[in-house]
């Protein structure tokens, strides 16, 4: 094929140029992206858990709330909140406080990720903020 050398000698030449460049990027973001990962690892955790808490309890309910940037998730039995999961100092009446408990999950409701994913993509359509999701 004509051109190959061509295209290997310029990819080259750019590697050479602006290799550096890109390794310090990504030794910069490489931070910021596994502390997100961990964030969103750390999160599902606490809702399995919740999940579980609220499978033991006669009418129990999870719902997720948020305590500065970080998410917790109240576990309900009946409409009285009961445990939060990670635990927090702050009390579990004002973390309730200003939720939409209509938007309680049960455990007989057995939604997938992907359902989860679609329903918060459909939340922040609804709010007008399509590039945020919750």
């Amino acid at each position: 094929m004509a051109g190959k050398g061509k295209l290997v000698t310029q990819t080259v030449k750019l590697g050479i140029k602006y290799g550096p460049q890109i390794w310090v990027a990504t030794q910069a973001l490489r931070a910021p992206a596994k502390e997100a990962v961990n964030k969103a690892i750390s999160s599902e955790r606490a809702r399995r858990l919740a999940m579980e808490h609220a499978t033991s309890l006669t009418d129990g309910s999870i719902l997720k709330v948020y305590k500065g940037d970080s998410a917790h998730w109240l576990v309900f039995d009946g409409d009285q909140p009961v445990a939060v999961h990670p635990e927090t100092d702050m009390p579990l009446d004002t973390l309730a406080a200003g939720a939409d408990l209509t938007r309680r999950i049960r455990p007989q409701d057995k939604l997938s990720a992907t359902d989860r994913a679609r329903d918060a993509a459909a939340t922040a359509l609804r709010r007008g903020k399509p590039n945020q999701i919750n």
